[in-house]
């Protein structure tokens, strides 16, 4: 008698990722999980580069901004808790000048758009439908840098805007990397409670039927991961998770990301992510 319904690896797909396929991995702290796992297994990859993005409004402010060849001045950061910021990036592009912060981030806009004619895959992976908007400006920020929740209006977006979201990020990233030959979507298993649970299960289930519309448009070469369906059908299970009890414990996203290789990588490819993730732990251990 069988007491799970496993996941099994998704047919058609091994050997599409091995280590000399540059790949990318945008969006929530869930990419950060499988891209970090990737980073560590010696695969070529930018994990998250623009900064953890939740929803796919968000995203696609992101990618255009470096699609688009955007600079940014000095004037286009603000001051808060004694460092620089910009609504358009995580904290971790923030500084304690604005000069430092523009320096830094157009420096690594630069670097991106060096790289992005050699990428091939991207995954995209989607945490949230919910948007906060500037109220002042109407813009939709990838970051609300922990201020005062008056500055913001919380938007609950629609499927459609949604899919049209994934859609323009998928064109313009395909425009500006002419080898991008995959496109993996996800969407995050990470649990939204300040939402409310009702709430976060309405976010999660606007992304899905998102992800589907564009994966039935395009099925040849988007292809949908089922990272949440895993952590909520397979595991199932609450041993399954960190003790916030929102995020999956380091042994749930490694049996996702499991299912991840088993999906995407050949034999070789898994024997070399293998080694040379051994040759990664020995590096931690090494004297200084």
């Amino acid at each position: 008698m069988q007491f799970r319904t496993e996941i099994s690896p998704l047919p058609g797909l091994r050997g599409s990722i091995s280590h000399s396929t540059p790949v990318w991995t945008i969006g929530s702290c869930f990419a950060d999980n499988i891209g970090d796992r990737m980073l560590s297994e010696g695969f070529d990859i930018e994990v998250n580069p623009l900064g953890t993005l939740y929803n796919p409004l968000s995203m696609l402010n992101s990618v255009a901004t470096l699609a688009e060849g955007r600079t940014y001045a000095p004037s286009d950061f603000f001051p808060h808790e004694g460092k620089f910021r910009s609504y358009d990036f995580h904290s971790v592009y923030s500084r304690p000048t604005a000069e430092a912060a523009a320096e830094l981030v157009n420096s690594r806009l630069g670097s991106l758009r060096a790289a992005l004619p050699h990428l091939s895959t991207l995954m995209l992976t989607f945490g949230s439908a919910r948007c906060f908007r500037l109220k002042s400006t109407g813009q939709a920020v990838a970051n609300c840098h922990k201020q005062h929740p008056d500055l913001f209006r919380v938007e609950d977006l629609s499927v459609d805007t949604c899919a049209e979201a994934i859609s323009e990020t998928v064109s313009l990233m395909r425009r500006v990397a002419p080898q991008l030959s995959r496109v993996i979507l996800t969407v995050s298993p990470i649990r939204h409670k300040s939402y409310g649970l009702h709430a976060d299960k309405l976010s999660k289930a606007t992304l899905l039927l998102a992800c589907d519309k564009i994966v039935n448009s395009d099925p040849e070469s988007i292809i949908y991961f089922p990272s949440y369906e895993i952590m909520m059908d397979d595991l199932r299970d609450y041993r399954f998770y960190a003790s916030d009890m929102t995020h999956p414990s380091d042994v749930a996203v490694d049996y996702i990301y499991d299912t991840f290789s088993r999906t995407f990588y050949s034999d070789t490819t898994m024997r070399e992510a293998a080694s040379r993730l051994r040759e990664f732990r020995r590096s931690l251990h090494r004297p200084r």
